[in-house]
């Protein structure tokens, strides 16, 4: 009878903290994690989705209730602390059985006897995220490649479908309840696919663990009233069968409500499907995938610590309830940076407010736990999230993107770091306006269309102040004179706006030197006729330069208008 057992056999792909790459089992990877530097992937995705599975198992170990005093000590002994390394080895034997991904009775992240009336299998591209319906030039791989899969990437997949796999008609499982004519009908994409996922990174695999560990106890200043009930990882569960779980699969009625999340280790092994590997021996041939437990995410802030969430009043309509909060997810066409400022301590820390943002739990409780201890420690944010296209059917682009800074930039309690960080970001945006009118305005004086040029500057612009920000953020080390570390941006800021409208100016044709008259309808419906020359749209330029970083020098004065 074949096997193949996460937790001895090789299958988590890691780089060293030397630069080396390796597979290792769950055992192992937790026994080196002070020696490795991350989760690798097939795919970026599978680094967050192999990092909450592993974050779950700790949950496991240790539960959802430690002390700060534990969660220091854990962090400070690491994986070769002699007790630590026994817990985790225990409990890894005492589920041992539940870790097989061939076991006939309960296959890891999978149903035992799942069939269709037909008794069908698909495809092993129903396994990987990336092959878009109709697109395999798109995927990771190619040709025979998915007509066999090794047991260990079959697994990787295995728990990366059943965090991201997306919304869309299902095989129908009997036994399935909801399943009509044969079919499963939509429920939702995967759990974390609703996520604008964010992944504390630490020094070493460890610490990275660690950092998003997060225990109840991060309520005990005004949300004592959050209950995470018969929360655990899905291993520790009865054995899932086809039909939904009672207690987990979320009737429709039901969105909003709270009585289904249970808590974060619940969370980080939810199965979003039924599935089932077809194998030969231990090489994977085909996949059955039918629906899982429903599950959506609104109000879901109090038991899933790795997302910011944001207020929202179409929700609380649609719903009839008086406050709903949705995962802020990430945008493709926005750099992590931007948003950066939503992620530090907010001026009200009124437990009674209800504020627009909130940013993850993870961070309120490491700026608890961290206090006057690690706030130097240098981190890597890590945002991960996916947006979904055509009814939530198919995967239309990952999101991948990082910050490097100290974890003092998101743990300090004085909330004038947010407000720098805000004031630095707007003054960026600001700059990058002025930056679009310039080409807007050169355009014009060579009766050019100005949509072309208005949108290439702006990508020339952030471009450009995604490298310039990143480093700047890199290297804050502390709440002391942020004043001092705005200005220090703000001239780098303004040095890189005159050098970008240098280039533009200077890749100007000569008939925009020379220029010419344009009428145009103002404001007020009349009209009016203006000369546009490159040298006249660099003095307006500079003036607009000028005047916005003037009054950031001057935190009383009004905010620049950059608008044509």
């Amino acid at each position: 009878m074949a096997s193949f057992n996460l937790v001895d056999r090789a299958w988590i792909p890691v780089t060293m903290l030397d630069g080396s790459y390796a597979e290792l089992s769950i055992t192992d990877t937790f026994a080196k994690a002070d020696e490795i530097r991350s989760i690798d992937g097939d795919i970026p995705l599978q680094r967050f989705a192999l990092s909450r599975m592993l974050i779950a198992i700790l949950y496991g170990v240790y539960g959802n209730d430690f002390p700060i005093e534990i969660w220091q000590a854990l962090f400070d002994r690491g994986p070769k602390d002699p007790k630590v390394s026994r817990m985790i080895r225990e409990y890894c034997e005492d589920y041992h059985d539940r870790f097989d991904l061939f076991d006939p009775v309960a296959p890891f992240y999978q149903v035992a006897g799942l069939h269709t009336a037909k008794h069908e299998m698909s495809g092993l591209e129903r396994l990987v995220l990336d092959v878009p319906g109709g697109e395999p030039f798109f995927t990771t791989r190619m040709g025979e490649g998915l007509k066999v899969m090794s047991a260990a990437e079959a697994a990787r997949w295995l728990v990366t479908m059943q965090a991201y796999d997306a919304s869309g008609i299902k095989s129908g499982a009997v036994g399935d309840p909801r399943v009509k004519g044969g079919k499963g009908y939509p429920i939702g994409v995967a759990w974390a696919g609703h996520l604008g996922g964010y992944l504390i990174e630490g020094q070493n695999l460890w610490q990275t663990l660690m950092l998003n560990l997060v225990s109840w106890q991060v309520f005990g200043l005004g949300d004592s009233t959050v209950e995470w009930h018969d929360d655990a990882p899905v291993w520790e569960r009865e054995p899932l069968t086809e039909k939904p779980a009672e207690g987990f699969d979320q009737p429709a009625e039901e969105t909003g409500n709270v009585g289904c999340f249970h808590g974060p280790a619940t969370l980080l092994t939810w199965q979003s499907r039924r599935m089932l590997l077809e194998h030969q021996g231990q090489k994977v041939t085909g996949v059955l995938m039918c629906n899982g437990d429903r599950l959506k995410p609104q109000n879901a802030q109090h038991y899933e610590m790795m997302s910011g969430w944001r207020r929202s009043e179409t929700q609380e309509k649609s719903l009839k309830k008086p406050l709903v909060y949705m995962p802020r997810k990430h945008d493709p066409s926005r750099a992590l940076w931007r948003g950066l400022p939503l992620l530090t301590v907010g001026e009200s820390q009124d437990p009674n407010d209800r504020p627009s943002y909130i940013r993850p739990y993870s961070l309120n409780w490491l700026t608890r736990v961290t206090k006057d201890r690690l706030g130097h420690l240098p981190i890597r944010l890590h945002a991960f999230g996916v947006e979904y296209g055509n009814q939530e059917a198919v995967v239309d682009s990952a999101i991948d993107d990082f910050l490097d800074l100290n974890l003092t930039v998101l743990t300090t309690e004085n909330p004038k770091m947010g407000q720098m960080l805000r004031d630095a970001v707007d003054i960026t945006d600001q700059g990058i306006g002025a930056l679009r009118n310039l080409a807007v305005n050169i355009a014009r004086s060579e009766g050019m269309s100005v949509e072309a040029p208005r949108q290439k500057a702006a990508e020339l612009g952030y471009s450009t102040f995604d490298t310039a920000f990143r480093q700047w953020v890199s290297v804050l080390d502390g709440d002391d004179d942020l004043d001092a570390r705005y200005r220090e941006w703000c001239d780098l800021a303004r040095r890189i706006l005159i050098r970008l409208g240098n280039r533009l100016a200077g890749q100007a044709s000569p008939r925009a030197i020379v220029g010419r008259n344009v009428t145009m309808k103002t404001g007020a419906g009349d009209f009016k006729t203006m000369h546009y020359s490159v040298a006249l749209a660099e003095v307006w330029y500079r003036g607009k330069l000028n005047g916005l970083f003037s009054n950031a020098e001057d935190p009383t004065a009004g905010p620049v208008s950059t608008t044509e």
